[in-house]
């Protein structure tokens, strides 16, 4: 087994050790070559950290794992040279310190809503931006979550010491751990003085106050529980410099001050409700002057009015529209179509007093040599297809309805309606 000098000193940033064997491993980012050495201060990813990252010799250490034997393997961005027998690792200390104010944070957070709600975490996951514990509640309201995270934040500027010890099972017995560990044998133990006693082999601030800050940003139900994901430190600093910005910007838009953001949120959301109400209305008032257009200059046959009408880059939900009222007139079949880079979409319409048309068929009819499809009622049938050209989408609207239209007025017309 490697041993692990971050154990006993999570602060060391550099170090010498013996490199006692090489292979090629799979990380994260493909195949890299891989050591192992006698002593190491590389934290590898476990229970919800992340792994620490640095240089061994001046390579690169990209990720860093443990087998089951419990040696730590160091993934490399380069081989090491052959003849090495002796590297020294230094390691990225803004990404271990930023870990080490996550994963103590998350302690105390835990802890604290041990004291307030009897709710044990049973999932916490360190992410390259945020933090997150899974907690066996059923419900979490924003008041109470508040409450436990100003008492979480008064053990941060109590500045309390933060210690380690490594025990035998039968001591962790008689320590007043949060929860069972899950690990036999020897136990690390991580006690915040006085708050919370818990086994754990991250890696921890030396007192509370370095932590800095700690922020709940967002609550949410997960599976049977609820999920509370936080920020520490520079994290937490970093999202209120920028949320002050946003809010700041925001203040500037609207002329308001910040207190006034949500009032002048809600004026806005007003606005577009009653703006997006009058576009309906003139959309409904143009559709109907559109389709009374169509409808008028459309061709005739016999009695029957026969439209084709093709855009460009037109909302299908307005020709849905626009077919709906020329279905509603006499004798009119509608066949539309908009063309765009997503394809092309037809709609066919028929009206009911047309008996031998069927607005399905036509559609079928026109959507076949574009390599399309669709369907829909005798009355209405809408699809699409994702080749084409405009030249071969009017080619087959024209010859979808020269198919069924090609013959006498009586067949056009249904029994009541039929000219005789």
């Amino acid at each position: 087994m490697t041993l692990r000098l971050y154990y006993h000193d999570a602060t060391l940033r550099e170090f010498t050790a013996r490199l006692i064997c090489r292979r090629v491993v799979c990380g994260e980012d493909g195949i890299a070559a891989a050591v192992a050495l006698d002593q190491t201060a590389f934290y590898p990813t476990s229970g919800g950290q992340p792994h620490d990252t640095g240089r061994l010799n001046g390579a690169s250490v990209v990720d860093i794992q443990e087998d089951a034997e419990g040696t730590i393997w160091h993934l490399l961005a380069e081989p090491l040279a052959a003849d090495t027998a002796l590297v020294r690792g230094q390691i990225d200390w803004s990404r271990r310190f930023e870990h080490m104010q996550q994963h103590t944070g998350q302690h105390l957070l835990s802890a604290a809503f041990v004291t307030r709600l009897s709710a044990l975490t049973v999932g916490f996951h360190l992410g390259r931006e945020t933090s997150t514990i899974d907690l066996d509640v059923a419900d979490l309201d924003w008041q109470t979550a508040s409450e436990i995270e100003w008492a979480a934040n008064a053990v941060v500027w109590q500045n309390r010491p933060v210690t380690h010890q490594i025990v035998a099972a039968h001591e962790a017995a008689k320590l007043p751990l949060r929860k069972p560990p899950v690990v036999e044998g020897r136990i690390r133990v991580i006690e915040i003085a006085g708050y919370d006693v818990s086994a754990c082999g991250g890696t921890h601030v030396a007192a509370t106050g370095e932590i800095g800050l700690l922020k709940i940003t967002a609550i949410e139900r997960y599976k049977s529980g609820v999920r509370v994901t936080f920020l520490c430190g520079g994290r937490a600093l970093k999202a209120y410099q920028q949320s002050l910005h946003w809010m700041r910007a925001s203040s500037a838009a609207l002329s308001v001050g910040p207190g006034d953001l949500p009032a002048a949120i809600a004026r806005l959301e007003e606005g577009v409700k009653a703006a997006q109400r009058d576009l309906r209305q003139s959309r409904a008032t143009l559709a109907a002057y559109e389709a009374e257009a169509l409808w008028a200059e459309a061709a005739l046959v016999g009695e029957a009015r026969i439209i084709v009408a093709q855009w460009q880059d037109r909302d299908p939900s307005e020709l849905r529209g626009l077919a709906g009222r020329l279905r509603d007139r006499p004798r009119t079949l509608a066949l539309l179509a908009t063309t765009g880079e997503e394809g092309v979409r037809i709609i066919c319409a028929c009206s009911t007093d047309l008996a031998v048309l069927n607005a399905s068929e036509i559609l079928r009819a026109a959507l076949k040599p574009l390599g399309g499809r669709g369907g829909g009622t005798p009355e209405l049938a809408q699809g699409g297809a994702s080749e084409h050209t405009p030249e071969t989408v009017s080619d087959a609207l024209q010859e979808a309805v020269a198919r069924y239209v090609g013959s006498s007025e009586s067949d056009l017309l249904s029994d009541s309606d039929c000219v005789r």
